[in-house]
């Protein structure tokens, strides 16, 4: 195979990847729909910032695709619209209201939240044991589908409060 050839066919694998990277499956096209509501069930203390965007941070490599994005581009949260924001390092959390934590942040997910205990960012993943570590909220699968769990210690101590109908179909994780 000449270089030519192996040229153009290192580019269609990246070209292909690239289009399957930008959407999500399925499974996370549900997700993003949970995140949108899940926040109405839960209240901010304070009542959020009610005069800036909804913000919405994913850390770690995104699972979603471009699905966050086109979703929240037509929903508000809270009567707010979204701003979706992609990190890379847990230094780059600052003002958002709530975080996406991915499974690529596993090895690191204490030192993330460290400097996040008591602060109003509602932490969210969707890897199994990221609750009991202090993640507030995580979806997992749980007899072919998809459900909650919670971790009260941490959405108490920031101040967050979720709502009694909600906190009865969720498991509740120590």
């Amino acid at each position: 195979m000449g270089i030519l050839a192996r040229a153009a066919a290192v580019a269609t694998i990246l070209a292909a990847q690239a289009c399957s990277a930008a959407q999500a499956t399925p499974e996370y096209q549900v997700k993003v729909v949970l995140l949108d509501k899940l926040t109405r069930f839960v209240d901010w203390p304070s009542g959020g910032n009610p005069g800036r965007a909804f913000v919405l941070a994913v850390l770690g490599r995104t699972p979603f695709g471009d699905d966050l994005d086109a979703y929240f581009a037509s929903h508000l949260v809270k009567n707010r619209p979204v701003t979706v924001r992609y990190l890379h390092q847990a230094a780059e959390v600052k003002d958002c209201d709530l975080l996406f934590i991915c499974a690529s942040e596993q090895a690191r997910l204490g030192a993330i939240l460290e400097p996040l205990k008591g602060r109003p960012i509602l932490t969210v993943a969707d890897s199994e044991g990221f609750a009991q570590a202090g993640v507030m909220v995580s979806m997992v699968r749980a007899g072919g589908k998809i459900t909650f769990e919670v971790n009260l210690a941490p959405v108490r101590d920031a101040g967050f409060r979720m709502a009694p109908g909600f906190l009865q179909l969720v498991r509740i994780v120590p």
